[in-house]
């Protein structure tokens, strides 16, 4: 018999179960019971575990992880009184190419904002769920593959396999809020796009930037879905005939790995007095590094924790790890101490990232936040070079012509900040935005 009123924060954990069990049916328990009022006691209901199960499902979760949480919200029930029997939700909710069903998709649309984000956010969840694509396909979309129609408009999704573009048609619909052809046409007039990436960025006075990447339009989706917690997606697995790789060494590539960004080359041409334009050639040369501040026994103990238990040579692995790391990091230091101007257009030296930033680390959200808000990308600059072409007809005047590559977006703030520091120049700013399949990239260097 239940024992009425118990709480269910308060619920006996069942018994008799192993290890591994109990934590997976302890994980399935605390999940359910965030989503019921603080009050709430037993006895259960199969109605309030027929709900959880289908919002779960609705979610996306795997038929097996439901049976998983079934068996979890019996064992519980069942060792504080109250037996359940409840079935699996069996309707299959199609979902979509970004992961979601398209119902979802479609009420999140309504709720976007009037604003620039919100008519762009809008178009992503719309064609999201129309044409059943995700972030990849959605980031491969210009302007020039959408064509209007007398009753709507047509879509070319380029497949990246075969290198043909598959025509989509989609009509006008009667409900306005989720048509995805008069929300394309109103983000694309707002934004005053022509040519190029459908989908841009928009900072925070509201100016659109720079092409959304991949993971760019992913944590788009996944801001309007509410979802920035979950998981990374896994990695694929190793083709069959391909040599495995050691258990220690995958971990070790696991914690170590990051996404590579999107680099996208700029052209800055500065341009003033022949005195003023010196004295910033010498005021923007630097190392071309951050000076984080890092703590090294807590990165060697975060490199050996998701291998720790492989054994001795784990141990031995992040050790090896943190030695060049911290050797590499001694290096970056010593030359920044000494000026050394390895790099001509150095961002740090231009606009500085504060103490207390430095001291928190480059992967901590402050210092994320910071570098977006005032440099406009997050790594320093690369293949940086700098020309100094004279003009016998201009003797008074002077001009530097920049070329760099930048992580994700050109540092747009960095330079707001460099002009006005320097009233008396002149930038001229030219981002050089090369089409899928150059092979242009900044990692050559």
């Amino acid at each position: 018999m239940a024992e009425t009123g118990r709480l269910l924060q308060a619920a006996r954990s069942p018994v008799g179960l192993s290890s591994a069990t109990a934590r997976a049916y302890a994980a399935s328990w605390r999940a359910f019971v965030r989503t019921q009022p603080a009050d709430s006691d037993f006895p259960v209901g199969t109605t309030a575990v027929a709900a959880w199960l289908e919002a779960r499902a609705k979610a996306g979760r795997p038929r097996q992880s439901l049976v998983v949480d079934r068996a979890a919200l019996t064992a519980w029930c069942a060792a504080n009184g109250e037996g359940l029997d409840v079935a699996l939700p069996t309707k299959q909710v199609r979902r979509t190419g970004a992961g979601v069903d398209a119902a979802s998709l479609l009420a999140v649309a309504r709720r976007c904002g009037p604003d620039l984000s919100g008519l762009r956010d809008r178009v992503l969840l719309l064609l999201a769920a129309a044409l059943d694509i995700g972030a990849e396909a959605l980031a491969r979309l210009t302007i020039e593959d959408i064509t209007d129609t007398t009753d709507g408009m047509t879509v070319a999704l380029l497949r990246p396999r075969s290198g043909r573009h598959q025509l989509r048609r989609l009509r006008r619909r009667r409900d306005p809020a989720v048509c995805p052809v008069r929300h394309w046409a109103a983000w694309r007039d707002a934004a005053q796009l022509r040519w190029g990436a459908a989908f841009r960025g928009i900072d925070v006075h509201g100016t659109v930037g720079d092409p959304l990447s991949v993971p760019g339009i992913r944590f788009v989706l996944d801001r309007a879905l509410g979802r920035l917690d979950r998981p990374a997606h896994r990695a694929r697995r190793t083709k069959s005939g391909s040599p495995p790789e050691s258990s220690v060494r995958a971990a070790a590539r696991r914690c170590t790995m990051r996404a590579a960004p999107d680099w996208v080359q700029t052209t800055l041409t500065v341009s003033g007095p022949v005195d003023a334009v010196a004295r910033f050639r010498v005021a923007a040369q630097g190392p071309g590094i951050i000076p984080w501040q890092v703590d090294f026994d807590y990165e060697q103990a975060r490199l050996l924790a998701p291998m720790a238990g492989k054994g001795a040579q784990a141990a031995t692995l992040a050790r090896l790890l943190r030695e060049a790391s911290e050797r590499l990091h001694r290096i970056a230091l010593q030359h920044q101490a000494a000026g050394t101007p390895a790099c001509a257009f150095d961002l740090h030296r231009l606009v500085p990232v504060p103490g207390p930033i430095l001291e928190a680390g480059a992967d901590s959200r402050a210092a994320a936040a910071w570098l977006q808000a005032h440099w406009g990308t997050l790594l320093p600059l690369r293949r940086v070079e700098v020309e100094a072409p004279r003009d016998q007809r201009a003797r008074r005047s002077a001009r530097l012509v920049y070329r760099f590559w930048s992580a994700e977006w050109t540092p747009w703030q960095a330079l707001e900040r460099v002009r006005t520091n320097w009233p008396e120049l002149v930038f001229d700013i030219r981002p050089q935005y090369a089409r899928a399949g150059t092979g242009k990239t900044a990692d050559a260097a």
